[in-house]
Formats: structure tokens, C-alpha cells, sequence
């Protein structure tokens, strides 16, 4: 089976140094599919525009830096894996990067350690999204009853309470208005509970096009 493409953002000013890294990867078992860019507005761009797995940077560029990158990725919402490739960074500069938040650091003299150090940050990436997920997943569970989309129970109490305080405040009314389904324990018992499923998603999907999404 073949490999997916990989869709690498490459932050660098040399574009020997980009075949190289590119060479590496397809040695390594990837298929690289990659931008080359070497100015914030063009990594600005990139990243607004398209759908990237990693990002791999030079530390020092004539206008531009792994550090100035990296607050873009982060400016982005964007969380991908950040590996900077260079040849000129040193110890204290690449514990400075790592704080900073860049994933590793790989040196051009040394490629050797770039297809694993890809291939771990890849793996942690797909953790930290499936992480993420789930605590969407949780927190959607927790709001929202799955069947309509709807919100929940404890959703509708916390927002009554909301209303009764801001009524109580600035000392006003609010209306609170029930609606019910005849008939539908009928549904129910005569066509089961599969059915009546159905008729509450309908009536919940009719009923937010007649409500405002607040």
C-alpha cells in the first residue's frame, strides 16, 4: 500500500537545502509534498490556505527566523509538528527554540535523524489530536443529547439560571415557552422507538430553523 503524501510547510532560503531535506524524506519512505516559503508573509499565507502535516525550518534566514515562524504556527491555532533544520544553530540557541515550543532540532550536516525524528512527531501529533477529540467528544456528551443536537437538560438549566439572574438584576421579565408533541407516546407504542427517534430529529431540525442560534 502506497504511503499518503506528506504536506510539509519548508521554511528556508536555500532551495539546495530544500531538496536535500526533501531527498531525506523520500529515502526515509515519505512522499513529500511541500511549499517552500522564506518570508512571514508567505508562511502567513500558507498556513491560512492550506492543509499541512509538519513544518520544517531554517533557524536563521536573512529576513526571517525559526522563532518569528514559530509564533506564526502558534498565532495560526494550527497544531503541527515543528522541526528546525539548520546549520548554524547552536546548543543554548536550540534550547531556546525547544522552549519556545519547536518539537526537535536536526542539523543539515546530519540527516540521519530526520526521518525518525518525523516519524515520532507525526505519531505524537495524531495523539494529541485524538486526545482533543475526545475531550470535544466529552464535552459535546455533556451539553448536547446526541439524537438532536439539541441542548441537554443540564445545558437548559444552566441557561435558565442565567436568565432568572440577569432578570433578577436588572429587574425585568423573561418568558419561558414549553412545547410538546401530541401524541407521540402514540408513535412510540404503535411504531416503535426507532420511528420516534425520527420524529424528534425532525421536530428538533424544524424547530432551529425557526430560532435564532442563541
Amino acid at each position: 500500500m502506497p504511503s499518503p503524501p506528506l504536506r510539509a510547510l519548508i521554511v528556508e532560503d536555500s532551495e539546495d537545502d530544500t531538496l536535500l531535506l526533501v531527498k531525506q524524506l523520500r529515502d526515509g519512505g515519505f512522499v513529500p509534498e511541500y511549499t517552500r516559503v522564506e518570508t512571514s508573509e508567505t508562511m502567513r499565507q500558507c498556513l491560512d490556505q492550506g492543509a499541512w502535516d509538519i513544518v520544517f525550518t531554517d533557524f536563521t534566514m536573512p529576513h526571517f527566523d525559526a522563532l518569528k515562524a514559530l509564533d506564526l504556527l502558534r498565532a495560526s491555532g494550527l497544531d503541527l509538528p515543528f522541526i528546525i533544520v539548520s546549520g548554524t544553530i547552536g546548543e543554548d540557541r536550540a534550547v531556546q527554540a525547544m522552549k519556545a515550543g519547536a518539537h526537535d532540532y536536526i542539523l543539515k550536516g546530519n540527516l540521519k535523524r530526520l526521518v525518525p525524528a518525523v516519524e515520532r512527531e507525526l505519531r505524537e501529533a495524531q495523539v494529541r489530536l485524538e486526545r482533543r477529540q475526545a475531550q470535544e467528544r466529552v464535552q459535546y456528551l455533556a451539553y448536547y443529547d446526541p439524537l438532536t443536537d439539541l441542548p441537554n437538560r443540564t445545558l437548559f438549566a444552566d441557561r435558565l439560571r442565567q436568565a432568572v439572574r440577569i432578570g433578577q438584576r436588572e429587574k425585568r421579565q423573561f418568558a419561558l415557552m414549553i412545547m410538546d408533541l401530541d401524541r407521540f407516546k402514540d408513535i412510540n407504542d404503535t411504531l416503535g422507538h426507532h420511528a420516534g427517534d425520527q420524529v424528534l430529529q425532525q421536530a428538533a431540525t424544524r424547530a432551529k430553523t425557526c430560532l435564532r442560534e442563541s
